[in-house]
């Protein structure tokens, strides 16, 4: 089973969220946190961490996994964390990025569990 993992990144009771380009088949123009599947042999906090800068330039440590689960042949993790950094996205995968509050993400057209993911984060008042 493949791995992937993705950084929830919080500012001020917002959250972080990258536009997806045409790059892949899986939610193309949807909306989500930097992330993807990982490469031989990393564990999904080296996954995690490579994503989150490779997609957004930024240093980011994992703290607290908010959820697990299975998509398709993918086994997901999606980490809380500290970050730093100034976000420059990388163009050939992402197309836009913004800072949402909880109303505004929850409009958007969110990639894979990322609706629930908001949801949880507003239940938990982080957001």
């Amino acid at each position: 089973m493949t791995l992937a993992a993705s950084g929830i990144i919080l500012q001020d009771k917002k959250i972080l969220l990258l536009q997806r380009s045409n790059y892949t088949q899986n939610y193309p123009g949807f909306w989500g946190c930097p992330g993807g599947r990982a490469e031989e042999g990393e564990t999904p906090e080296e996954n995690v961490i490579r994503e989150v800068k490779e997609e957004c330039n930024l240093f980011f440590t994992p703290t607290l996994v908010l959820k697990t689960g299975i998509w398709q042949d993918r086994s997901f993790y999606r980490f809380l964390g500290n970050w730093s950094g100034t976000v420059i996205i990388q163009e050939e995968e992402v197309i836009d990025f913004n800072w949402f509050t909880f109303n505004q993400a929850n409009k958007l057209p969110l990639s894979f569990d990322y609706k629930e993911i908001v949801e949880l984060l507003f239940r938990k008042n982080l957001l």
